[in-house]
Parts: C-alpha cells; structure tokens; sequence
C-alpha cells in the first residue's frame, strides 16, 4: 500500500518507521529544513533519535508529491494544523485518498472535535477516520532501541 503521512514530528516519524517495513510511505512536513535534516540524518534526532529512518522511506516538502497516487493519507499534526492541511490536499489537482487522522483534542477558536472539522472540510461522502490508542513515541523509542 502507498502511504503518505503528513506530519513529522514524534508520531508522524513513529508510524512512517513502522509502517515503511511492509508499505511503500512518503513522509511530508511543511518545513523543506527540516525534511532537509531528515533527509540527510535518516533519523528525527528531536524527537527518536535511536529510530532510524529506513532506507526506503522517502521525505518530502511538498504535498503534491507526498500525496501523489498516495491510496491512504495520515495526518499526524498538532490539532491547529488539521484543518489547514485538509484544505492543502483538497485544493489539491489530484484525487483524494481516504484519509485518517491522529491529532488529538480540539480546535482552538471553535472547539470542534476532528471529525467535526473534517466534515466541515472535506466532501460528503469521502471516507475519513480517526487512528487512535494509547501508545506514545516513549514506547517507540524502547521498541527502536530492541530491534
């Protein structure tokens, strides 16, 4: 499966590491430094760094790209970057993939939940839904560290 995962902090990191074992996965953040950084250290030192990168985990800067043909996207920001990220990728002159959210809490300002802000961003009858559970980048870490 073609993954993109929008987001490249601790989580966003956690889950391209795990899931570019089995699935082809692009990793996006909006700031082209530190894709840059990443691209060049193979590995989030901020947030894992006993986690390498694997190697066929590709970085990117630019939405298209990491979206690009993508059959399932992963939005793994901070609750105030959702709803600007689902208006990028709908603005988008692309077909949308399903997509999945792991943010947390609620948007400040309107106090909507992410389903909330989804469906006031996405159309009607896209599929979308939250990845959720009580795992932390801590776990990650201990895991990186075992493999």
């Amino acid at each position: 499966m073609k993954l993109a995962i929008l987001g490249a902090g601790a989580w966003g990191s956690a889950l391209a590491i795990a899931f570019a074992r089995h699935h082809q996965v692009t990793l996006w953040a909006r700031d082209a430094e530190q894709i840059r950084q990443l691209g060049e250290e193979r590995v989030n030192r901020r947030y894992l760094p006993d986690c390498p990168f694997p190697e066929q985990l590709k970085l990117s800067s630019d939405l298209a790209e990491a979206a690009h043909d993508a059959e399932l996207v992963l939005i793994v920001t901070p609750m105030a970057g959702l709803r600007p990220t689902l208006k990028a990728l709908t603005a988008l002159d692309a077909p949308l993939p399903p997509i999945l959210w792991a943010c947390k809490g609620f948007e400040a300002g309107s106090s909507l939940l992410p389903h909330q802000v989804a469906e006031e961003e996405l159309p009607a009858d896209h599929l979308y839904g939250a990845l959720s559970g009580p795992v932390s980048p801590a776990r990650w870490r201990r895991a990186c560290r075992r493999r």
